[in-house]
């Protein structure tokens, strides 16, 4: 009956039926594949379309025989036909559809922008090494005059392999100064690659928390959580400063880029983390304050000792009525309290522990044997010359008051000898 209807002169007539066969199970509607493939011929361009809307259900072993009568169309004169076709071609298996790859690569040219967005994606359909050979034609729909086919071309290029993507990081780069769309589009890309080489373009996302669309703040921030925590501790105060943000999702997004730190940067900005315990900007929800857990449980054990972040965090996200316990509940206000105290003496332990290091030091240079004796000693010796010339000239000047002191002490000696001699001579003198 419906293969019948397909062959109505009536064009509403054979689309009713095209949607009915749709329908079908997959089994029953290869039975009927070879009829609906012959409809791509149809004068109406609605039909057409229909029709390979319908092939796509096929599945792709059944498709890959006739995705020649699916190629024919790319060249259809009704743009909406050939849009259908690409997506249609989207549902082969990849190796299948990259033998018609250069056939897709073709459409990026096409005149329809919906074309060329349906191009784009059914080439994101191709595996990553196939893709990476077809790049440079995704590059250059970067400059399309279309907001939409950017960010298409910009998700394209995050299907390759890091390490390729890498070598037009650049060209993504250049994408974030673009509408918010393909900015975000830009960021979500930049999240594909290696953090090593994320790292070399970490300033440029870091710019993007300066922005006034918050989606775009969002973004950055998810972004600079793929840095390693090497590299993400060189922007943490730029990630803090987002904790002041007015949007909610904002500031627990900076949250959720803040748990990335390393232990001991974390600790340096416990205190705005500890802050958010009490986010009141929206009242009765505790997205914000939930948030700020995960970082707090990351904290040193003697901050966070006796306090059971993880239960309490199970708790709050279990609950069906978190807006109650947000409101009602005294336990983040405790556990503020309770944290704020800990860092206040924390940091007061570090100053007197810095007091006495400098104390310590201070009195070294009594010492005449201890270190800080020593260190002025090297001192002294890098400010008049070289240790080596300078013991050269002592041993040489040691050496001439030694020979001067042992002549001296000759002659004394010999004169003493002389005299006493004469003394005993006239002595002698005088007995007789």
């Amino acid at each position: 009956m419906l293969c019948v209807q397909l062959e109505d002169s009536r064009p509403d007539v054979r689309l009713r039926a095209l949607k009915a066969l749709g329908k079908l199970e997959l089994a029953t509607l290869a039975q009927h594949v070879g009829a609906v493939v012959n409809m791509l011929e149809d004068d109406e361009d609605r039909v057409r379309a229909r029709v390979l809307v319908t092939l796509g259900k096929l599945d792709p072993e059944t498709l890959a025989q006739h995705a020649g009568a699916v190629i024919a169309r790319l060249e259809d004169d009704d743009a909406r036909v050939r849009e259908r076709a690409l997506e249609t071609l989207g549902k082969l298996e990849p190796v299948t559809l990259a033998q018609y790859a250069a056939a897709v690569i073709a459409r990026l040219e096409d005149d329809d922008t919906f074309v060329r967005r349906s191009a784009l994606e059914t080439l994101g359909k191709l595996e990553p090494e196939t893709l990476a050979q077809y790049a440079a034609g995704v590059i250059a729909r970067l400059e399309d005059d279309d907001t939409f086919v950017r960010k298409e071309a910009l998700e394209t290029l995050g299907k390759l392999e890091p390490e390729t993507l890498a070598q037009y990081a650049a060209e993504v780069i250049a994408r974030l100064e673009d509408t918010e769309y393909v900015c975000m589009a830009a960021l979500h890309t930049l999240d594909k690659l290696e953090p090593a080489t994320l790292a070399q373009h970490s300033d440029a996302v870091v710019n993007m928390l300066d922005n006034p669309r918050d989606l775009t703040c969002e973004y950055a921030l998810m972004t600079l959580g793929k840095l390693d925590p090497a590299t993400l501790a060189l922007h943490a105060n730029a990630v803090i400063a987002m904790l002041k943000d007015d949007a909610r999702s904002v500031r627990a997004k900076a949250l959720n880029t803040i748990c990335k730190l390393d232990q001991a940067t974390l600790t340096q900005h416990a205190d705005a983390v500890v802050a958010m315990l009490k986010d009141t900007a929206d009242v009765g929800r505790v997205q914000v304050r939930v948030a700020a857990l995960a970082p707090l449980r990351a904290l040193p054990h003697y901050l966070i000792r006796g306090t059971d972040l993880d239960d309490f965090h199970k708790r709050v996200l279990a609950s069906k009525h978190a807006r109650e316990l947000s409101r009602d509940s005294r336990e983040f206000e405790e556990l503020h309290s309770l944290l704020l105290g800990r860092l206040q003496w924390y940091r007061c332990r570090l100053r007197w522990r810095v007091q006495r290091l400098v104390l310590y030091w201070y009195a070294l240079p009594y010492r005449p044997s201890g270190p800080g004796h020593a260190r002025d000693v090297e001192a002294w010796d890098r400010m008049v010359g070289s240790r080596d010339e300078r013991q050269t000239t002592s041993t040489s000047s040691a050496k001439k008051r030694q020979i001067e002191i042992t002549d001296w002490l000759l002659g004394s000696a010999a004169s003493r000898t002389s005299t006493n001699l004469a003394k005993r001579d006239r002595r002698h003198q005088a007995q007789k």
